[in-house]
């Protein structure tokens, strides 16, 4: 019998990938060392760094940027000694602690984009990387990297914290996605959401990045509650995303 195809939230932006047998994680070895969303799960990271669990040996490591609640350089390189990896797209580089010699340890499993920035990673599974600046004005010198998989023709797009920039998305070709996973703050903002629509043409959005309900003290939930029943438009699922093991089918 066929596996299903799936994602789930492991926490925070880190999502987990199932698709034909290959596992692939997105964001999902970080630290909140800020304490403003919510760490990785202690129970996850405890069998990830032995290499055991569903989260072990996943064939793909994306990272979107190099904030530490999206990567966290001792985590990776504990991941790496513990676990069988293919493929993986680092943060760009920066001066983040262990990032630059991470990325030159595994140089040989970096993902190789073609011209527009496409990658086939498995028979049925590509992926697409896009890059703007990050959503906060702190940030904007921080590139932020946006990921489509295309899994035998359904499109996941992750935007982690991508800026409501109009003009880096309008110069994509082709950027559109099924379902689309997007930050609170995103879909907030006018023009997020006409990016979801004119761009992404997402049918099914998923917010997320939020923290956990019990470290949710900025109430990010309440918020994107309150926006998913205020602009949902007809033919537009929107779900919200802040609790461990959250999933969807495809």
């Amino acid at each position: 019998m066929e596996q299903k195809s799936y994602a789930v939230l492991v926490s925070n932006a880190g999502v987990f990938v199932f698709h034909k047998g290959v596992k692939i994680l997105l964001d999902g070895l970080y630290k909140d060392l800020g304490r403003n969303f919510t760490d990785l799960p202690a129970w996850a990271w405890e069998l990830m760094k032995k290499g055991k669990g569903e989260l072990a040996n996943v064939a793909y490591l994306l990272f979107s940027h190099s904030h530490y609640d999206h990567y966290y350089s001792p985590y990776f390189m504990d991941y790496m000694t513990a676990n069988q990896v293919k493929g993986i797209c680092f943060p760009p580089i920066d001066d983040t602690m262990g990032l630059a010699t991470a990325e030159a340890g595994f140089a040989d499993k970096i993902i190789k984009f073609d011209k527009n920035n496409e990658a086939l990673l498995e028979q049925g599974i590509k992926l697409k990387m896009f890059t703007t600046r990050h959503v906060d004005k702190k940030y904007y010198d921080v590139p932020n990297q946006c990921f489509r998989l295309d899994l035998d023709g359904v499109r996941l797009a992750f935007l982690s914290d991508v800026d409501y920039y109009e003009e880096d998305f309008a110069k994509e070709i082709d950027f559109t996605a099924d379902i689309a996973f997007v930050t609170p703050i995103f879909y907030n903002h006018p023009k997020g959401r006409k990016i979801l629509r004119d761009i992404i043409k997402a049918k099914e959005i998923i917010i997320y990045h939020l923290p956990s309900p019990e470290d949710d003290r900025f109430m990010y939930f309440k918020m994107a509650q309150r926006d998913a029943e205020k602009y949902a438009q007809e033919g537009e699922k929107v779900l919200i995303w802040n609790q461990s093991g959250q999933n969807i089918s495809f």
